[in-house]
């Protein structure tokens, strides 16, 4: 089904799709044609019900899954014209679980282990904006909106850009980090060079050194700063849609692990709108 592989490749390149992209679609187009072979371009609903499954039997993370099913959607939308065959929403979320999360007494024992502040700030940020690595390695210097409190964040592989919440806790901190900063690189994390920016990479070590010397044993991920920000707002009362725009999710249903973490959800931890402007200083 080499064709079907070669209509795609088509398809994404004039739709501007980045060459990231581009590839990870293509993977999963040939891992669908080397199961289906021919019917590849005829399937329904309950064959890729069984074909996801199948990827959850094989321990395949939820971005995986979902990457695949945008890769096929894209096909059968863009390449053969047809509707979507993939099963409704919420199928596989249900399914695969997120792989953990940090207690809010270990993300400050993992920050204070991070001695370099230019590392423990994107870590921090990781966590209290809800961002992905990659976004955070590509912050710019006027990313950061200190009058409104809001980061801009940029999808690193071209995509849209979305707007999430700039911590009180973190904004002393990044302000100080800017002030003091005595290069002209455009990024808030700069890298070697003068036109590249930390590396994801990068960003793990410090992570991995945080995390053995504060002596958590968990088989922890840097993903789980993203997914603890998620879990302690939704046990602190915040909307999942507000959540979901935060962390830049388009699928509703995506939401719905983190839901199923959020066990210490509390009313008495939501912020009275008096505490956001009553006594505030001038």
């Amino acid at each position: 089904m080499n064709d079907l592989v070669e209509a795609t490749r088509k398809q994404l390149r004039e739709a501007g799709r980045s060459p990231k992209t581009a590839n990870s679609y293509l993977s999963h187009i040939r891992r669908l044609t080397g199961v289906f072979g021919g019917e590849s371009s005829n399937l329904n609903e309950d064959a890729l019900r069984k074909y996801f499954e199948a990827l959850v039997d094989e321990g395949k993370s939820l971005s995986y899954i979902n990457q695949a099913q945008s890769a096929i959607r894209f096909m059968y939308k863009h390449v053969l014209k047809k509707d979507n065959p993939l099963p409704g929403p919420g199928l596989i979320s249900k399914k695969v679980p997120l792989h953990g999360i940090f207690s809010r007494e270990e993300i400050k024992e993992i920050f204070a282990n991070v001695h370099e502040l230019k590392y423990r700030l994107a870590l921090m940020l990781i966590y209290s904006s809800g961002l992905r690595v990659g976004e955070a390695t590509h912050l710019l210097r006027d990313s950061v909106d200190f009058d409104n409190m809001v980061l801009t964040v940029t999808d690193p592989e071209g995509g849209n850009s979305r707007q999430t919440i700039l911590a009180r806790s973190t904004a002393d901190i990044l302000r100080y980090y800017i002030e003091t900063r005595t290069d002209s690189s455009p990024w808030m994390f700069p890298g070697r060079g003068k036109t590249s920016c930390v590396s994801p990479r990068t960003i793990q070590r410090a992570f991995a050194e945080a995390m053995l010397a504060v002596g958590i044993e968990k088989r922890a991920t840097l993903g789980w700063l993203r997914h603890s920000f998620a879990v302690h707002l939704l046990e602190d009362g915040t909307d999942r849609k507000l959540v979901q725009n935060l962390l830049g999710i388009s699928t509703p249903s995506m939401i719905t692990p983190y839901m199923k973490l959020a066990t210490g959800r509390d009313a008495t931890r939501v912020l009275s709108p008096a505490d956001r402007f009553l006594g505030k200083k001038n």
